[in-house]
């Protein structure tokens, strides 16, 4: 990416925490301190600069991208609200969490507060499908968490049970993204089906790649390491390790998790060959993503966005 357009990106993000900001105001002089550590700390910003990039190249006027970037980023961050008060979590991004700062109460009260927010900021959007989009996947992200407490220590859960899984608590908001800047740029329902299929593939590939750093040095990845498994989370690893253990040796796995041995579960999953089988997987995903991608993006472009895929999908 050159110097120009990676000045083009930040100033676009920048716009979009403004935007975000502007969004989550309250009356409420607490609410307002847990927006502001939020937003402060609130990630990558992943699913805006999908949008900016996209978007871009399909003829998305800018003021739309920042309009479906912030409401994209704000459904998100409910989610991650109510995923840590599930998940009784510490620490996000090395941050306490705002159920670890503010308590249980107000942290489901402030992600319920993310919500609303973002569905009235949706009233701004000239077209309803895209905010009808968006609102079904504000929807099937939260059938998705339900989906997901049944992976836990769950050692029957299939290869395809977790991608079904993947696909709403992951997948559904890159392709939902994707889809909404079909529509606002007019493509025809074959290049918005496609739209859709490259977020299914890149929401598939950006979870197998957040399992697999699960086992990577906090360092490299920004993510405390061993954090899924500490949370009795069952990652695309073990998935493959448990599917090809007898019953027994399936509960001496879970025990070693239960124990809390992740160097030796670790070298299990090595030797195994069950990592090698997640990055197969993912590599997979991948090259969905830049087959897709190549039907939107004119040549210049590609080799850019197929550096930024492999890049951000290879932890």
């Amino acid at each position: 990416m050159s110097n120009i357009e990676e000045q083009n990106l930040t100033e676009f993000l920048l716009e979009v925490k403004a935007k975000m900001a502007i969004i989550t105001t309250s009356e409420n002089i607490e609410i307002n301190n847990i927006n502001e550590y939020v937003l402060k700390n609130s990630g990558k910003f992943i699913r805006s600069k999908i949008i900016y990039l996209y978007g871009s190249e399909i003829g998305v006027r800018n003021q739309k991208l920042i309009e479906l970037a912030s409401a994209a980023e704000l459904i998100h961050l409910s989610t991650l609200i109510h995923d840590d008060i599930i998940d009784e979590a510490d620490l996000r991004r090395d941050m306490p969490t705002v159920v670890k700062k503010w308590g249980v109460k107000k942290a489901i009260l402030y992600g319920d507060f993310l919500y609303t927010k973002t569905f009235h900021g949706l009233n701004s959007f000239d077209n309803t499908a895209i905010a009808n989009v968006l609102i079904n996947c504000a929807e099937a992200l939260i059938e998705g968490e339900f989906n997901q407490l049944k992976i836990k220590d769950n050692s029957t859960f299939s290869k395809q049970d977790y991608f079904d899984v993947i696909e709403k608590k992951t997948a559904v908001l890159f392709s939902g993204v994707l889809v909404c800047l079909g529509i606002e740029a007019k493509l025809s329902e074959k290049q918005i089906s496609e739209l859709e299929q490259l977020g299914l593939a890149f929401g598939r590939a950006f979870q197998i790649n957040d399992d697999l750093s699960d086992f990577k040095d906090s360092k490299t990845t920004g993510k405390a390491e061993y954090k899924d498994l500490m949370e009795g989370k069952l990652t695309l690893p073990m998935i493959f390790l448990l599917e090809s253990l007898e019953k027994d040796k399936q509960k001496e796995v879970l025990k070693t998790v239960e124990n809390r041995n992740f160097l030796q579960l670790k070298e299990t999953l090595e030797n195994s060959g069950c990592f090698e089988k997640a990055r197969y997987e993912r590599q997979v995903a991948i090259n969905h993503c830049i087959e897709y991608t190549e039907r939107f993006i004119k040549l210049g472009k590609l080799n850019e966005l197929k550096v930024f895929l492999n890049s951000l999908l290879v932890a």
